[in-house]
């Protein structure tokens, strides 16, 4: 299913699956019982590559190192994951588990933006530590870089570029850079 997906087929059937793979559609469901536990198997394995590509950052880095090697590392996990990620947004109105993984997500990722920026949140009032967070957060989803690379037709280094720059905006924003 991956290797479809990366292929720009999103929605392959059990049978392009099954081929794929090199079994029978009757073993294909005998392993998965329907579509969403496939792309639950799926997001799982994504989870893992994720963490296998998080390279820890350094917060004693000057800031400007920091942001680029925070959006480096956001970019390159963002584009690998593209493909099943896009198979599994169409699924994600209709699965409670894809909700509450796309969640943990969403979570992780915002979690990860407060400890690489720390230095500098950590000296703002709530409301404008908050308000950071959020921007810097929103600008190195996945659904930002989809918007990038799909909707205005950004090449991968480009849309890396345009994150970077955002988030040095925001941050010379709030008086950092």
């Amino acid at each position: 299913m991956r290797a479809l997906n990366a292929e720009g087929d999103i929605q392959p059937t059990a049978r392009r699956i099954a081929e794929r793979a090199g079994v029978s559609v009757r073993t294909f469901w005998q392993q998965f019982a329907d579509m969403e536990a496939l792309l639950v198997e799926a997001t799982r394995r994504d989870d893992e590559i994720l963490h296998s590509m998080r390279e820890p950052i350094d917060l004693d880095e000057p800031l400007a190192t920091r942001i680029t090697l925070f959006v480096r590392g956001r970019a390159r996990i963002l584009e690998h994951l593209t493909p099943s990620w896009r198979a599994a947004r169409l699924q994600l109105p209709f699965s409670a588990e894809l909700q509450s993984y796309n969640a943990r997500l969403l979570a992780t990722a915002k979690a990860e933006v407060e400890k690489v920026f720390a230095p500098e949140l950590g000296k703002l009032d709530d409301s404008r530590r908050r308000q950071l967070a959020d921007g810097l957060h929103a600008v190195s989803i996945w659904s930002f870089w989809d918007s990038l690379r799909s909707e205005l037709g950004l090449g991968p280094n480009q849309a890396r570029d345009l994150v970077r720059t955002t988030c040095t905006a925001l941050l010379a924003e709030a008086g950092f850079c």
